[in-house]
């Protein structure tokens, strides 16, 4: 989580170093790629939803997974 924080936050920040504690941590090359694609899609469909002026779903709250 905290690479995922880091690549959220600051991605040009991410060093050689950070995604070897990954790999030390048992993560595969593919398994880190699939966490960084994810959270880069969360962000730019966060960001096109803010953009665009969509509300907050707030599924949580309502204990729903679809309106």
């Amino acid at each position: 989580m905290n690479y995922v924080e880091l690549v959220t936050r600051a991605a040009y920040r991410t060093t050689a170093a950070d995604v070897q504690k990954l790999r030390d941590a048992g993560w595969r090359d593919e398994q880190i790629a699939e966490a960084v694609y994810v959270t880069a899609l969360f962000a730019f469909f966060n960001r096109v939803a803010d953009a665009f002026g969509v509300p907050p779903q707030n599924y949580l709250i309502t204990g729903k997974l679809t309106p």
